[in-house]
Order: structure tokens, then C-alpha cells, then sequence
């Protein structure tokens, strides 16, 4: 992709301004951590065009190279959404934003066999964001379009026959409607286009695969979150409580990544109101069977509808099973159920009620017989 780097230059921007990214990525070469006031004057002069497309890979690099503090993440991340576009939803949506975060080559490759296309795992959390509408709860997920040729998000809900192309009216008219939405990601950024072409440009994890999902417009105050790392647990807890967050989990599962594992066991940092614990959890902690990772294999788009599918007509086995406990965690922490196993019953009820599977049905049949409004969504 060609970038054309005048664009990213103001002739009116002032000496201290044009120079601030530079003295920023002197301060990462020597592993010097940035303060809030440096990272969020930074990631202005970035949004805001005033950085050359040199300058933002060589700090992105960088910043990636040192390792990110949870204070640089939480001003990079209020700079964002500051740019964002706000849609409401009210404070009582809860936040399903974590399957995209993995959703970059560089990531992919430590588990993935092949890139036709395909996914190592099926999409989790597309399927329990609506098992958890099905049991009740108002959810909100963001969802970006992944670099081909990954499976994201985006992909298996427009094969499963839902539109993403729709105006933020449209969104909150569907969320009060059906209590869920998928915000997509091109809706959401305002005049960051450039930042994206770099980003594929780039082609390794950044602090952007970090940002992407605290920046949901939703405005809510309950989220659940998946990480690809381990160590990133508490950082990403922080970042998400310096944002306001009052209650959520952060969590990371064997060979799962960013969802509940039912492979081995699941790291999860939890907060509420201020206060974080940090603790492992195992499937057998829950009367479940350990699976293997073929039990819940993904594959194309069309195939990872179709365990979806099957997964909210009922079907059982791994594919259910892990489904049903990444939705009873969501119910916990939400504060509909007292602890996850009584959040499991309720997910089996979303399930075997048909509830979960008519959340499905609305959002096909409100997505398609809305007004649609052709943009540039890819």
C-alpha cells in the first residue's frame, strides 16, 4: 500500500510539537518508560496528522520493543476514544471486547498451521456474546475486520447473515431492541485512516492491538476482556479501571489465548471498584472435561457460522461446553448470578431455551430489513 507521508505534516504545528514524537522514541531506544502528559502529547501528534509515517512505526516499534506500561496504554487508549465516535447505549451494556485482540498474523503464526483463510480456533466470543444476550444481559462488542486471509469476528457474523453497515441511530435502535450489537470498527474511528494503513504496513502486534479493545463507544462500565499474553493480565486490569471501568475480568486460557480455556487452565485478573485479585481457574474446577484444541477447531468463515450455529440449536461437546463457561464468567461479573457455575445453568438455559438462537434471528432480520447505508466497510 502506498502512504503518502506529507500528509502526516501540519506547516502550523510548533517547533516543541513536530519534535515531541522524536524525543520519545530517543526515550524507548534506551528502555526509558514515557509519562502520561509525553505518551498522550504523542499519540495527539499522531491522530492529529503532525507525525510522519516514519515517525509513528520507528515509536510504535519501539514502545512494542521496551514493553508497554499500563500508564502509556491508558493514555494512548483516552486519546482514541476522545477521537471516537460515541454511540449510547447506557451504562448498564456490558463490554465483550477481546477476540480481535488476537487476530494478527504475528500472534497467529505460534498456533496457527496454515493462513487460508481460516481460524485455529471457532469464534467464541461472537457465540457467547449472544448466549449472554439470550440469558438477559445488554452486550455491546466491538469488532474489527482482521488482515487477510484471518477469520475474525466481522467475517463469521456477516456469515451468519447479519449487516454491520449501519448508522449509530440504527445501532442504539438495535441495541434497545434486542439488548446486543456489533459496533464495527470503521464507524467507530474518526480521521484515523491513516493510522490503520500503517498498522497493516507495520505487520506485528502494537499498541493499537492493545488499544482496540478499551475504545468501545458504548459507555460501559462492566467489561470482560481477553489477552494474548500472560503477563498482560494486570497491566490490561489497570488500564481498564484508570478508564473507568468499575467491574470486570481480564483474562488468558491455554492454548485459547483470549477465552476461558476448557484445554488447561485460565489465568484471570479480576477487579471491582479498585480492587484486583489474580487467580487461575481449570475446567475441572467446574465438572467439566478437559478437551483437546481439535475439539474446538475453527476453520473458514462459513464453518465457524455453522459450529455456531449448532452450538445455539443445542448440539453438545467441546464446542458447547466452552462456550457456556466463557458466558457464565460474563454473567458473574455482571452481577447476574452469584458465582460462574450458577452462571453455567444459565447459559445452558439461554441455549436450550432457543433464546440465545432468537437474539440471532433478530439481529439477521433487524440488520437486513433496515435502510442500508453503503459505506466503505472492509
Amino acid at each position: 500500500m502506498e502512504i503518502d507521508h506529507s500528509l502526516f505534516y501540519s506547516t502550523n504545528t510548533d517547533e516543541r510539537r513536530k519534535t515531541m514524537i522524536k524525543e520519545a522514541i530517543g526515550k524507548l531506544v534506551l528502555k526509558e518508560n514515557l509519562t502520561a502528559e509525553e505518551m498522550e502529547e504523542v499519540m495527539k501528534e499522531m491522530a492529529g496528522k503532525r507525525a510522519s509515517g516514519a515517525q509513528i512505526a520507528s515509536f510504535l516499534t519501539a514502545l512494542r520493543m521496551k514493553g508497554e506500561t499500563s500508564e502509556e496504554i491508558t493514555a494512548g487508549a483516552k486519546v482514541i476514544k476522545e477521537k471516537s465516535l460515541k454511540i449510547n447505549l447506557g451504562a448498564d451494556a456490558v463490554c465483550l471486547d477481546r477476540e480481535e485482540i488476537t487476530a494478527e498474523r504475528e500472534t497467529m503464526l505460534s498456533t496457527a498451521e496454515n493462513f487460508s483463510g481460516k481460524t485455529t480456533i471457532f469464534n467464541i466470543s461472537t457465540a457467547t456474546a449472544l448466549v449472554v444476550a439470550g440469558g438477559g444481559l445488554k452486550v455491546a462488542k466491538y469488532v474489527k475486520r482482521p488482515a487477510p486471509p484471518l477469520c475474525g469476528c466481522t467475517d463469521v457474523i456477516e456469515a451468519l447473515g447479519v449487516h454491520l453497515d449501519m448508522t449509530p441511530s440504527q445501532l442504539e435502535r438495535c441495541f434497545k431492541t434486542l439488548g446486543i450489537c456489533f459496533l464495527h470498527d470503521h464507524l467507530v474511528h474518526n480521521g484515523l485512516d491513516h493510522l490503520i494503513a500503517l498498522r497493516k504496513e507495520i505487520g506485528i502486534r502494537t499498541l493499537f492491538n492493545l488499544l482496540d479493545p478499551l475504545i468501545n463507544p458504548g459507555g460501559a462500565t462492566v467489561q470482560v476482556l481477553g489477552v494474548y499474553d500472560l503477563d498482560l493480565t494486570e497491566t490490561m486490569a489497570t488500564v481498564l479501571m484508570n478508564l473507568g471501568i468499575k467491574r470486570g475480568l481480564v483474562i488468558h486460557g491455554e492454548d485459547t489465548l483470549d477465552e476461558i480455556s476448557i484445554i488447561g487452565k485460565t489465568k484471570i485478573t479480576d477487579f471491582r471498584n479498585g480492587e484486583m485479585k489474580t487467580y487461575f481457574i481449570k475446567p475441572e474446577d467446574f465438572g467439566m472435561e478437559r478437551r483437546k484444541l481439535n475439539e474446538i477447531r475453527g476453520g473458514t468463515k462459513e464453518q465457524n457460522a455453522e459450529i455456531i450455529l449448532e452450538v445455539l440449536k443445542g448440539g453438545g461437546g467441546a464446542t458447547r461446553d466452552i462456550t457456556v463457561l466463557n458466558a457464565a464468567a460474563v454473567f458473574m461479573i455482571a452481577e447476574k448470578v452469584k458465582d460462574i457455575n450458577e452462571g453455567m445453568e444459565l447459559a445452558k438455559k439461554s441455549i436450550d431455551s432457543g433464546k440465545a438462537l432468537n437474539i440471532l434471528g433478530g439481529l439477521v432480520e433487524f440488520t437486513n430489513t433496515e435502510q442500508r447505508y453503503l459505506r466503505n466497510v472492509v
